[in-house]
């Protein structure tokens, strides 16, 4: 198995717990406090294992891998303004979605370039 399939499925785990607390969020069910900080910190840690995986294959490196890389990247700096600055308490639903669809999309390019 290769550093880019480890790295999918790191991130696919990271977005299933975020799948997770978006239904918690619909559902109106009051999430643990760590819940928010561990989605973000395994998200930091996807994104350290993609970026070295990115960088060990050199030039064999996948083009989408990088652009996959890129996504991530955004989604985790979408997530820390939106989530840990401007929304403290609640976002809006949309917010949440559009978080969601960055990170869709980044395990779409990403599986291209490790499968």
């Amino acid at each position: 198995m290769s550093l880019l399939q480890i790295a999918f499925f790191f991130f696919a785990a990271i977005a299933a717990g975020g799948v997770l607390m978006a239904l918690l969020i619909v559902f109106k069910v009051r999430l643990p406090s760590y819940f928010g900080p561990a989605h973000g910190i395994g998200g930091l840690a996807a994104l350290a294992l993609l970026f070295f995986a990115n960088l060990g294959l050199g030039d064999a490196t996948p083009e989408s891998a990088w652009w996959a890389l890129g996504v991530f990247t955004a989604g985790l700096i979408g997530g820390l303004l939106f989530f840990r600055v401007l929304f403290k308490q609640s976002a809006p639903l949309w917010l949440i979605a559009g978080h969601g669809s960055l990170g869709i999309v980044g395990l779409y390019l990403l599986y291209g370039a490790a499968f």
